[in-house]
C-alpha cells in the first residue's frame, strides 16, 4: 500500500480518542455544557453498549441492542466525529497521528491517508481487550468478545456449529454414537469438532468466570441457531465454564456468587474450578501440563479471561503505563507528567486505587471529566475522582437477573422491598431486571436526550414483547 507523510488537519480544543461508554458520554456531556470544539475519534462508525455484547453473541442484531451512529449523535449535540485509529501521541507538539485507512485489496494506495490532529486537551478512552495470557492456540482457535464484530463471529460459529451437528445426527447410520467422552469430559478417541461425532452434544467451552463469561453462557444456553437456519429446540448443547482459580466469579460477594452458581447449574451449565488452560486447538482445550493434563472436546471456545488495555498503549512511550497495558494516571485521571493528557475507563489505572474494568466506572469517570476539564481550562484547581460503586448486576437470560446494589439505588429499591437500606442489597427477579435495564436506560437518555431516549425505550420494549428474542438473519 502506498504511504504518504501524515497530513495536518483541523485541530480541536478537546480531542477524545475512543467512543465507548466513557469517551462517548464525555463528548456528549461537554457538548451539552456548551463546549462545542470537541472532536471524538473512533475506529468504528457506531456505538454499542458493551455490557450487551453477549446478547449479540447469542443472536440479537446490533439494532436490537440499540446501536447508535456516532455521526448522528455528533450532529444532534454539536461535537465533531471522525473515523480513525490512534497511531501515536506527541505530547511536546500536542498532537496525535491517526493511521491511514486502507482501501480495497485491489487499490495500491490508502483510501484515507494518515492524519495529524492537534489538541489543547487530550482524553484517551481506548477501552480494553481480553489477553491471550500467552496460551498456545488462543488467538488462532478461540473467540474473544471485545467488540460487536467479535460477538457476531461467535453467533455465526455457534449457529453453524449447531446446524452442522444436527445434520450429522440426521445423516449418521443407525446406532453410530460417534466418539464418546468420559464422565469428566475427557476425550476418548479422535475428535474433529461438530462434524466428526454424530450423537455427541455440541460442546461450548467458556474460559473465565467473570461477568462476560457467565452472562454469555446463560444466553447461549437459550440460543438455537441464528444466522444459518433455526435448529430444533431439542438440539443438544453442553456449556462448560472453566475458571483458573479456586473461586467462581472472583471479586463478587459469596452470597451473590452462590446465587449465580445455583442458577447456572439449574440451566445445566457446568462450572469447573482450578482449570488452568494450557492449550487451545480447533477441536479441544488442554487443561494442565504433563502427565496430569486433561483434553476436553470443544467445538466452540470463547476466551473471556481477564482484561488489559489495547496493544497501542505499549507503543506510546511518552506515556507511563503498567504491566496490564493501562496508562498510569493520578487520582484526577491525568497521565503522569502531562498536564493536558488524561485517560479513563479500561485503559487507565489509578496506581493508588485500581478500579474494575466496567462500563459503570467509565461512565462515572466521564461525568467527572466533563466538569474537571473545563475547570482546568479556567485555571481552577483540579479535582479528585471518587468512584461510587452502585453494585453488580447480571442478566442470565431465562434464569432471570440477579445482583447486588450499593449506594442510593440500593436505598431506593431497599425501601420498596421493606429494607432499611444503608447496606448492599441483593436483588433478584423484577427488581434486578429493572435495575439492570435501568443502567442502559440512563446511558441512552444521556446520549439521546429525553425525547429520543423515551422513544428508544418504547421501541425497545415493543421489540422485546412482540418480536422473537433471537433475530434470524
Amino acid at each position: 500500500m502506498e504511504t504518504h507523510d501524515p497530513q495536518r488537519t483541523r485541530d480541536a480544543d478537546i480531542v477524545i480518542v475512543g467512543g465507548g461508554a466513557g469517551g462517548l458520554e464525555l463528548a456528549v456531556r461537554l457538548a451539552k455544557a456548551g463546549h462545542k470544539d470537541v472532536l471524538l475519534i473512533d475506529r468504528d462508525t457506531s456505538h454499542v453498549w458493551k455490557p450487551r455484547l453477549h446478547e449479540i453473541a447469542a443472536g440479537l442484531g446490533r439494532r436490537q441492542v440499540d446501536e447508535l451512529g456516532y455521526a448522528g449523535l455528533a450532529e444532534q449535540w454539536g461535537f465533531r466525529y471522525e473515523c480513525g485509529t490512534l497511531e501515536s501521541v506527541d505530547p511536546e507538539q500536542r498532537q496525535i497521528t491517526l493511521a491511514a485507512i486502507s482501501g480495497r485489496e485491489d487499490q495500491a494506495s490508502a483510501e484515507v491517508p494518515a492524519r495529524i490532529r492537534g489538541y489543547r486537551q487530550l482524553v484517551l478512552a481506548l477501552g480494553g481487550v481480553t489477553p491471550d495470557m500467552g496460551v498456545e492456540g488462543v488467538l488462532e482457535h478461540a473467540c474473544l468478545l471485545d467488540s460487536p464484530d467479535d460477538a457476531e463471529r461467535i453467533a455465526q460459529q455457534f449457529s453453524r456449529g449447531l446446524l452442522a451437528n444436527h445434520v450429522a445426527m440426521e445423516t449418521a447410520p443407525t446406532g453410530d454414537a460417534g466418539a464418546s467422552t468420559t464422565q469428566d469430559g475427557a476425550l476418548n478417541g479422535a475428535s474433529n469438532g461438530a462434524h466428526a461425532s454424530p450423537g455427541r452434544p455440541y460442546q461450548v467451552v467458556i474460559v473465565g468466570s467473570g461477568a462476560t463469561g457467565v452472562e454469555l453462557a446463560a444466553y447461549l444456553h437459550e440460543a438455537r441457531g441464528m444466522h444459518d437456519a433455526p435448529v430444533p429446540k431439542d438440539a443438544r448443547v453442553e456449556i462448560t465454564i472453566l475458571e483458573a482459580t479456586e473461586t467462581f466469579m472472583p471479586g463478587v460477594s459469596q452470597e451473590l456468587r452462590e446465587a449465580i452458581h445455583q442458577r447456572l447449574e439449574e440451566q445445566g451449565i457446568r462450572i469447573e474450578l482450578s482449570c488452568q488452560v494450557a492449550r487451545v486447538s480447533s477441536s479441544s482445550v488442554e487443561i494442565g501440563d504433563g502427565d496430569d493434563s486433561v483434553t476436553r472436546d470443544a467445538d466452540l471456545v470463547v476466551w473471556a479471561a481477564g482484561r488489559v488495555g489495547p496493544a497501542i498503549v505499549e507503543k506510546l512511550d511518552a506515556l507511563e503505563s503498567n504491566k496490564k497495558r493501562q496508562f498510569t494516571v493520578t487520582p484526577g485521571l491525568q497521565c503522569l507528567g502531562h498536564d493536558d493528557i488524561f485517560a479513563l475507563g479500561d485503559c487507565a489505572c489509578i496506581a493508588e486505587a485500581p478500579l474494575p474494568p466496567t462500563a459503570q466506572v467509565a461512565s462515572e469517570q466521564a461525568e467527572f471529566m466533563a466538569d474537571d476539564l473545563l475547570r482546568r481550562q479556567k485555571g481552577e484547581p483540579a479535582q479528585v475522582f471518587e468512584f461510587k460503586d452502585r453494585g453488580t448486576l447480571l442478566s442470565l437470560s431465562s434464569a432471570g437477573s440477579v445482583g447486588e446494589l450499593s449506594g442510593k439505588l440500593s436505598d431506593k429499591l431497599g425501601s420498596a422491598q421493606g429494607s432499611k437500606g444503608n447496606d448492599d442489597l441483593q436483588v433478584r427477579g423484577r427488581f434486578a431486571r429493572a435495575a439492570y435495564q435501568g443502567l442502559q436506560r440512563q446511558h441512552q437518555f444521556l446520549l439521546l436526550g429525553p425525547l429520543k431516549g423515551s422513544a428508544e425505550v418504547v421501541s425497545d420494549v415493543l421489540r422485546r414483547s412482540m418480536g422473537p428474542r433471537l433475530k434470524v438473519h
